[in-house]
């Protein structure tokens, strides 16, 4: 396969991949508060479902903020926050007009997870087995021509071996819990105010940068990081939250053996190709271990962090 990256100025594709990110957690984040204020009613066998695509969607949103993570998206933020405003390393960066919004975020540091929490929390739920899963189902996706009997939609045993993988990822997310909608609604918060900062024109300035990317790049100079190509990342978590917003449509049909899970034309295809091709330049990059990311600085002693528990 080809790692085609994309240009490292198309904050774009970013945008809209955020943008549906926060649909989806939208979306799930209503059906988990519409069951919580049932309180004791006991739902119906049928609502289990339901339950089961909110999480798959809070999921999807999750993974591409793990891939942003990877990217160093909210450490580099959180880097720049305490170099500036709560280290007192005395670092001279010209934040301009970017000041108010890093002040804020500093400020709100205890209203999202830690760097460990994150770390705890997208290893448990992207680990080697999810991780093995995906491949699978990705494989069988973009296999669902291979020696077709139907030009609509492969053949049985090619949509049966896309049903069973699916499947078997499913079970990989055994730790997704209710409250993954919440937290998947934080991260994403936290992310689109981390963009905002990075991406300022006043501080790509202080920085040289064309995007923010580059902003990223000067501040992992600054603390002497290195990282793998984060574009690779960004595209890989486009590509895996894609599949897995699939996957979450497509979770009442699993059990059906005479359903048609996905025709050959789906764009579901040619995300999970791109899954495929980002996750193997991102394992050469790497050299076969994960990238090296730049370390926050540590929030002031008395941020305690809400979402401990989650890390525990």
């Amino acid at each position: 396969m080809n790692a085609v990256v994309p240009a490292i100025g198309d904050d774009l594709l970013l945008t809209s991949a955020l943008r549906r990110s926060a649909a989806l957690v939208g979306a799930a984040q209503a059906l988990a508060v519409a069951l919580d204020q049932l309180g004791s009613i006991v739902l119906p066998p049928e609502s289990t479902g339901a339950v089961d695509q909110a999480q798959l969607r809070a999921v999807a949103s999750l993974y591409l903020a793990s891939d942003l993570e990877a990217a160093g998206v909210l450490a580099a933020a959180e880097t720049l926050a305490g170099l500036t405003r709560g280290s007192g390393v005395g670092v001279s960066i010209d934040l301009g007009g970017a000041a108010p919004l890093v002040a804020d975020f500093w400020r709100h540091r205890a209203d999202r997870p830690t760097p460990d929490e994150r770390e705890h929390m997208f290893t448990n739920l992207f680990g080697e087995p999810f991780e093995d899963a995906m491949l699978s189902l990705c494989e069988a996706l973009y296999k669902l021509d291979d020696q077709a009997t139907n030009p609509t939609y492969g053949g049985i045993a090619q949509q049966s071996r896309v049903r069973t993988a699916g499947a078997h990822l499913m079970e990989s997310l055994t730790h997704a819990t209710g409250i993954t909608v919440f937290v998947a609604q934080a991260l994403i918060d936290a992310i689109k105010q981390a963009i905002a900062i990075l991406g300022h024109p006043d501080l790509r300035g202080a920085f040289g940068a064309r995007d923010l990317w580059g902003t990223i790049a000067g501040l992992d100079r600054m603390i002497k990081a290195s990282r793998t190509d984060p574009r690779l990342f960004v595209r890989r978590g486009r590509a895996g939250m894609t599949v897995l917003s699939w996957l979450a449509d497509a979770a009442p049909h699993l059990e059906d053996a005479a359903s048609l899970l996905v025709g050959l034309d789906h764009p579901v295809i040619p995300a999970a190709v791109d899954w495929m091709e980002a996750a193997l330049a991102i394992g050469e990059a790497a050299g076969g271990s994960a990238a090296t990311p730049p370390l926050a600085v540590a929030a002031a002693p008395g941020a305690t962090s809400p979402w401990a528990a989650i890390a525990a």
